[in-house]
């Protein structure tokens, strides 16, 4: 990575404040009280790293046409340790949820409700932008049998599908339609299912039928996407922090700001001697790290600012929409072979422009998508303990 990369960060962030401020002046949305604010206002940060990550790619896909991780250890643990602490996040939040359950047995089928009325009506929409640029990029003509495309396209629809048997209707390369970041969600509806034995383990009351039924169909999506292990050690590092916050062992210590400066140098050790955050000294290092967060460090007022959850609350959206505005920078607005002629500076410009539509779009898509079906879930869904105050 060359220094202009670097250089370019500090106005990156100053667009990008500059972009949450009017946004939220421009489409009003009210934060709601939770009892983790600071997660809250994490997540907005982590998804906006994710959104940097595949920029780096892109820069470096229009030169060589490769689609690889960065070199760079910094871009290239925007992608990882990101994802890393999304995997921490969901497991804590649930764990923490089953701890705190206090009404007794769960309704297994209602807390799934809760889920797909959460997660998939936002997701859905950005598939069918996927599905429209993929008809429209192949002049709206069949290029494969249909049972080929079915099977595509059903795998798109539940976030099952890998790099290498993704594209629809014989277009090459079709992840990166959406920079292939859906990757992640196969592995949370993984978790989903988990729960129920993860709450046999810690001897909550759960109906057995429940464990029998839900850990069937984890393992019929680990089989199904090929999923790989190493991928679930996020979420023990999750459930180990909230089973230590929940022991109550760090309240009121780890908020001071010597652990916010201690978790600081763990991530600058992270990202110094290593490339990725996958590996398990990396992932005992962002559980670290989001242990301290999850015991009220805010990280100096930074992540419970009223600034930073109302960005956080557009995670979801930005996870899953930045891919698809990036290519059509690339491939409508620009056009690949011009794109593959700009200098760092003015790709880099580029991206700079494109926060502000990019959180326009989200807030819009938060509003009018996300939040009118989860409140309208909530409608259908009554005394769920594992629902209230949980928003992955």
């Amino acid at each position: 990575m060359n220094l202009t990369t670097y250089l370019f960060l500090l106005p990156i962030l100053f667009v990008l404040i500059l972009s949450v401020v009017l946004v939220n002046k421009l489409i009003k949305i009210n934060i709601s009280e939770i009892r983790y604010p600071e997660i809250d206002g994490l997540r907005g940060y982590l998804a906006f790293f994710v959104f940097l990550h595949h920029c780096y790619i892109w820069q470096v896909f229009l030169k060589t046409e490769n689609w690889e991780d960065p070199q760079s250890n910094l871009f290239n643990q925007f992608g990882e340790t990101t994802v890393v602490f999304f995997f921490i996040i969901t497991a804590f939040l649930f764990t923490t949820k089953l701890f705190n359950n206090k009404t007794g047995e769960i309704d297994w089928q209602e807390y799934l409700k809760s889920r797909f009325f959460r997660l998939f009506p936002m997701y859905i929409f950005s598939v069918i932008i996927v599905f429209i640029l993929v008809a429209y990029l192949t002049q709206f003509t069949v290029r494969v049998p249909f049972a080929e495309n079915l099977k595509s396209v059903l795998s798109w629809i539940f976030f099952n599908f890998r790099k290498d048997n993704s594209n629809i209707n014989g277009l090459e390369k079709t992840f990166i339609l959406n920079s292939g970041i859906t990757w992640t969600l196969p592995y949370e509806w993984t978790f989903y299912f988990l729960l129920p034995l993860i709450a046999l383990w810690f001897k909550i009351k759960v109906n057995l039928k429940a464990v029998l039924s839900f850990t069937a169909v984890a393992a019929i999506i680990m089989i199904l996407n090929k999923s790989s292990l190493r991928h679930f050690m996020p979420f023990v590092g999750g459930i180990v922090v909230a089973v230590l916050n929940h022991a109550k062992k760090f309240e009121g210590i780890l908020k001071q700001k010597k652990y916010t400066l201690l978790a600081l140098i763990l991530l600058i050790f992270s990202v110094y001697f290593f490339n990725g955050g996958r590996k398990p000294i990396q992932i005992v290092i962002s559980s670290l790290v989001f242990l301290i967060i999850a015991a009220g460090n805010n990280f100096f007022g930074i992540f419970s600012s009223v600034f930073s959850r109302k960005f956080g609350q557009v995670t979801y959206s930005l996870y899953l929409v930045h891919g698809i505005l990036l290519f059509i920078i690339f491939n409508f607005l620009i056009g690949f072979e011009r794109a593959k002629t700009l200098t760092d500076i003015e790709f880099w410009l580029i991206i700079t422009a494109s926060i502000f539509p990019l959180i326009l779009i989200c807030q819009i898509t938060f509003k009018y998508i996300e939040l009118p079906l989860m409140h309208f879930g909530r409608k259908k869904i009554k005394n769920l303990p594992l629902e209230e105050s949980i928003k992955n």
